[in-house]
């Protein structure tokens, strides 16, 4: 009977994992940003979501906040001031010995270590991404007519330049009389396939010599530790 029921949780186990990991093959990560700036106020907004979960920020109108979201809609709610206030100091806090300064080679040698991993993990992150909508109204005065030309005229070519892509739609309007900054703007996109990425992060931790690193730039050790 007990054997019975080791089985019966150990195959739930599996069942749950594979069913994760079918949800990282196939459900993407969205990412929106968005902003709106007038002359009166400023606002904006990134989010982040995974399936029904997901988390948002919102800047504006005097307030900072962080929100969990669940099918979308806020369920917990958290004002960024507090959460980044410091801890009041304790009356008898212990001294910390200074960490010792990273040298020039333990640097040249983490790079060496890490800079491959880091390519790999790189490559499938930009094979992942997909951009679903990249949209901007700016208007924008300069204190030198000259300087709003020169902006106008980059902006105006990197847009001719992504004119073929549908995504895109962004559209600068120069005021050469007076200073002045407005408008909106709005990114979208997809990190899809999310396992793809996590499994070379997780070959690089396999790793001995990363980990090390690792343990070395976050104060909790030194290679050959």
């Amino acid at each position: 009977m007990a054997a019975t029921i080791l089985f019966l949780i150990l195959l739930a186990v599996v069942i749950v994992l594979l069913l994760l990991l079918l949800a990282l093959y196939l459900v993407p990560v969205t990412v929106e940003a968005a902003s709106d700036c007038t002359q009166e106020s400023a606002r904006a907004t990134a989010t982040v979501a995974w399936g029904i979960v997901g988390a948002r920020v919102r800047v504006g109108d005097g307030r900072q906040v962080i929100e969990v979201l669940l099918v979308g809609r806020p369920v917990v709610t958290r004002d960024i001031e507090e959460l980044t206030k410091p801890a009041p100091p304790e009356e008898k806090a212990e001294e910390k010995e200074p960490r010792p300064a990273i040298s020039a080679g333990e640097l040249l040698g983490a790079a060496r270590d890490l800079l491959p991993h880091a390519r790999e993990v790189l490559a499938a992150f930009l094979r992942s991404l997909y951009l679903e909508r990249l949209r901007g109204r700016i208007t924008l005065g300069l204190e030198s007519p000259a300087d709003t030309g020169i902006v106008y005229g980059w902006c105006t070519a990197v847009r001719y330049a992504l004119w073929p892509a549908e995504a895109v739609d962004f559209v600068m309007i120069p005021i050469f009389g007076r200073e002045i900054f407005e408008g909106a703007f709005l990114l979208r996109f997809q990190i899809r396939r999310p396992l793809l990425i996590i499994v070379p992060v997780v070959r690089a931790l396999f790793h001995k010599p990363v980990r090390q690193r690792l343990r070395q730039f976050s104060g909790r050790g030194a290679p050959g530790v």
